[in-house]
């Protein structure tokens, strides 16, 4: 390479240290916003499954088993650049969604989608923007969704495919949500509870749990980022060091040529003289 494009390389290198440190600042501040809000959210969760664990005994189709049309709720990143987060997520999506036949997958996060997508498998809903800003509202929405096609007969059984952090990496729990199953759980009395009670009940069940996923695979995800990002700067500093070595060794050398080269026709102007 000559000095011109070294020094085109040093500038781009330069621009992708930028954003490696503007991502890692970025992740570190929604890690810990997500960190802070886990708590509330499993707590929320755990209370709605002690709720429906309660009333499991009524005769609602959310409580028995039926046939096997599988919703699989797939919960990864919109973004790279963050360890091996995406790649352990789709290695444990991959394998659980090819052992069924008649699935649907519900797809949040476009690297996770795009992954299983070249794998062979298509997204047959995406619910944008909900991995990069994890909402109550956007979990409801998603309740809201599930809750009809489960009512309507569309789908027989639920399953939530998420991230956990634990230590320098992320798990990947598959949770069947629907139909509930009550283990070990005192039942209570069901009589007069009516269909209308149930299905506010299994609505506030679903979206906690998909609030939960949502805000565990985003600390997952921001936790495996801080971690990645500073050696990911280290190594373009490192970059720009022996870039700049060789913009500086290249350019002496076009020096000593252009002065060489300025000798040699002073040289021959002398003897033409």
């Amino acid at each position: 390479m000559n000095h011109r494009e070294i020094r085109r390389r040093i500038s781009s290198v330069k621009e992708t240290v930028k954003i490696t440190r503007a991502m890692y600042s970025i992740s570190v501040a929604k890690m810990m916003r997500a960190r802070a809000t886990l708590p509330a959210a499993e707590r929320f969760y755990d209370r709605c499954r002690e709720v429906l664990a309660g009333i499991a005994a009524a005769p609602s189709p959310y409580f028995k088993e039926r046939g096997k049309r599988t919703a699989f709720i797939v919960i990864g990143g919109d973004k790279g650049l963050c360890g091996d987060y995406n790649q352990t997520l789709f290695e444990s999506a991959y394998q659980t969604l090819k052992e069924r036949e008649e699935r649907y997958l519900f797809i949040v996060g476009g690297v996770a989608r795009e992954m299983l997508s070249k794998a062979g498998i298509e997204a047959d809903v995406e619910f944008l923007h909900s991995a990069e800003n994890p909402s109550p509202e956007a979990s409801y929405s998603m309740a809201a969704d599930l809750m009809t096609l489960y009512h309507d007969g569309l789908l027989d059984e639920i399953v939530l495919v998420y991230s956990r952090a634990e230590g320098d990496h992320s798990v990947v729990p598959v949770e069947r949500l629907l139909p509930f199953v009550s283990e070990n759980a005192p039942e209570l009395p069901t009589e007069g509870v009516k269909e209308a009670a149930v299905e506010r009940a299994v609505y506030e069940y679903l979206a906690a749990a998909l609030y939960k996923a949502l805000i565990s695979s985003s600390l997952a995800e921001h936790l495996a980022r801080v971690r990645a990002m500073p050696q990911a700067t280290e190594n373009g500093e490192k970059m720009i060091e022996t870039l700049t070595s060789e913009y500086n060794k290249a350019r002496q050398e076009g020096i000593t040529r252009a002065l060489a080269d300025v000798g040699s026709r002073e040289e021959e102007y002398g003897q033409g003289v």
